[in-house]
């Protein structure tokens, strides 16, 4: 059970969680993160099962959903460093870190789609992609503060499943977020809680880009409105760029 009376929640598209390690320092003190594209065993993220470790390494639980099994080592730059490699277990997903226990975990996922494609399309990399599986949301419950049960979800590009998203919600209070379209939270029945004038992508060391491509949604009071953060790690002077999307953040309370 989390025994505050206000949680700190983080949303991180990660791309591909590689940098898991280096993310820590940017994670710490949150009550829950919130991640899309997380690997387990791809060559082009050291073959790692990436939130298991950021996970250990904050203390924290997790789960992990399944996105899509990746039949190639990914896009055209990937696939150049990591010529002659093969992936260990070729999976990619997203996954909720929670500092409470997470109950009753479920899983929603739209078609595979283009992305099984034998055309050389965007959503495939132009070719370069080729997986098995849909875009996807998961949804956990977890114990607060006064015994109340929360539902904690995470979506990436999610196009189906809102009304089974409601029904799973119910009465509660929850809170979901991701890599997701902002009118998303509407179709599932809660409110958005970032600030639209706040840019998340395409985001480095020197900026926050200009469009907005991750959002988080909840009916739970704000306590502290949501900002963003560069996702950049910093030592010794040289700063390294992490992922392509901001972090955002937000205090949400009972």
């Amino acid at each position: 059970e989390c025994t505050n009376r206000s949680l700190k929640v983080i949303e991180f598209n990660a791309a591909r969680g590689g940098h898991w390690l280096e993310s820590v320092d940017l994670l710490r003190g949150v009550d829950i993160v919130i991640l899309n594209e997380m690997d387990i065993g791809m060559a082009r993220s050291g073959q790692q099962h990436t939130a298991r470790l950021l996970a250990h390494m904050l203390s924290m639980n997790y789960a992990w959903g399944l996105e899509f099994v990746e039949l190639t080592n990914g896009d055209a730059l990937e696939q150049e460093r990591t010529k002659g490699m093969y992936n260990l277990h070729g999976l990619h997903g997203s996954a909720i870190l929670a500092k409470c226990k997470l109950h009753e975990p479920v899983i929603f996922r739209d078609d595979v789609g283009r992305y099984f494609s034998d055309r050389r399309i965007p959503i495939n990399a132009w070719g370069y992609e080729k997986r098995l599986g849909g875009r996807m949301g998961m949804y956990a419950r977890v114990q607060v503060s006064g015994g109340q049960s929360l539902v904690v979800g995470c979506t990436h590009k999610l196009q189906g499943y809102a009304n089974e998203i409601r029904q799973y919600i119910g009465s509660r209070k929850a809170v979901s977020a991701g890599d997701q379209k902002r009118e998303f939270c509407h179709r599932i029945g809660l409110p958005s809680v970032d600030d639209p004038e706040h840019a998340t992508w395409p985001a480095s060391c020197e900026g926050f880009g200009n469009g907005r491509g991750d959002n988080i949604c909840s009916n739970l009071e704000v306590v502290v409105p949501e900002a963003t953060v560069k996702p950049c790690f910093e030592r010794f002077g040289v700063s390294s760029q992490l992922s392509d999307h901001a972090l955002t953040m937000v205090t949400l309370g009972f």
